[in-house]
C-alpha cells in the first residue's frame, strides 16, 4: 500500500510520526542491559517500508532537522538511555542541600518584579522567583534585550519576579548542580534546605503542599 503524496509539510510529519511511533517509543525503555538489538533493527526496517510509503527514499532528509543522520547513530542514543534525571527513581544530587538563594540571586539583572499568583495565594508564605536563561545549555552571551522584549510581550502572563542570568551565575552554581537536564525546571526551598527539583508537575505541587504544611507547622 502506498500512500498519497501529500504536502511536503504534512508529509515531514507523517515520517516523524512514524519514527516516534515505530523505533522511538516501542524502544523507549530498552537501554543499556535490556538493550535489544534484534528488535531495533526489524523496527528500523519497518520504519523504511513505511517511509518509502510517505515518499521518502531517504528519511533522514527530514530527520537530520533533529541532527539524526543515521541508524547507527539513533540506535547507539537509545542504548545509551536518556539522562540519569529521566530514569525512575532519579533525585537529585542538590537534595538536602544548604544553600544560599540570596546569594545565587544577588548577581543576577533584575527584569520584572511581580508577584505571580501562587505568590499572591500564599503571600508572606511562598517567593516565587523566575531565573531566566536562554543559555542554558549553551552560552549564547548576553540575552538581556531577548529576555526583556519577551517578558514586555507577555507581562500579563508573567507576574512574578524574574531574574535575567546574564552572566550564568545562577546556571552554574544552582541550576547545573540540581543534574537536571531540562526546562522548565522548579527548584522549591524550605528554610534554604532544596526539597524538590524537577518539571513544575504534579510532585511539584505534593512538595510545595508539604512546605506549606511544614512552615503552617
Amino acid at each position: 500500500m502506498t500512500i498519497a503524496i501529500e504536502p511536503t509539510q504534512e508529509r515531514s510529519e507523517l515520517l516523524k510520526d512514524a519514527y516516534l511511533n515505530i523505533i522511538r517509543v516501542p524502544l523507549l525503555e530498552k537501554y543499556e542491559d535490556t538493550w535489544e538489538e534484534e528488535t531495533y533493527w526489524a523496527a528500523v526496517e519497518a520504519f523504511k517500508l513505511k517511509s518509502r510509503e510517505i515518499g521518502y527514499d531517504d528519511p533522514f532528509e527530514v530527520m537530520s532537522e533533529f541532527k539524526l543522520t543515521s541508524f547507527e547513530q539513533i540506535r547507539d542514543r537509545l542504548k545509551a538511555g536518556p539522562p540519569a534525571c529521566f530514569r525512575k527513581g532519579w533525585t537529585s544530587p542538590l537534595l538536602g542541600s544548604q544553600i544560599d538563594p540570596q546569594a545565587a540571586i544577588t548577581p543576577l539583572l533584575h527584569a520584572g518584579p511581580e508577584l505571580s499568583d501562587l505568590a499572591e495565594k500564599h503571600a508572606g508564605k511562598v517567593a516565587i522567583v523566575g531565573i531566566n536563561n536562554d543559555s542554558i545549555f549553551v552560552d549564547k552571551g548576553d540575552t538581556l534585550g531577548h529576555v526583556k522584549q519577551f517578558l514586555e510581550d507577555n507581562k500579563s502572563d508573567f507576574r512574578y519576579t524574574v531574574y535575567v542570568d546574564t552572566k550564568r551565575h545562577a546556571t552554574e552554581s544552582v541550576y547545573s548542580k540540581t543534574g537536571y537536564a531540562a526546562i522548565p525546571c522548579v527548584i522549591v526551598l524550605l528554610d534554604g534546605v532544596v526539597t524538590f527539583v524537577g518539571p513544575p508537575e504534579e510532585e511539584f505541587v505534593t512538595a510545595l503542599d508539604g512546605a506549606l504544611k511544614a512552615i503552617e507547622a
